[in-house]
């Protein structure tokens, strides 16, 4: 979406995530089937960045959408 607010949105494959931020706010994850999880953030802020957390603490910067991911879930 171009206006406020803005949708952040993206399908989690790897189990070892347990949460995801989006600026400040966390995001909803959703179980969809199997291992396949749907998160999505609603915010007010434009061009934020996407942090995921996983189980081990370790925390990571998404910094584009993996191609190949959507990929395998069109599978």
């Amino acid at each position: 979406m171009n206006q406020v607010p803005y949708i952040y949105s993206g399908a989690i494959s790897d189990n070892s995530i347990s949460e995801i931020y989006a600026g400040d706010e966390p995001a909803k994850i959703i179980k969809v089937e199997g291992d396949k999880r749907f998160w999505y953030a609603i915010s007010d802020v434009k061009d934020i960045e996407v942090k995921v957390v996983k189980k081990d603490g370790a925390e990571e910067i998404i910094e584009e959408i993996d191609q190949e991911l959507l990929k395998e879930w069109d599978k």
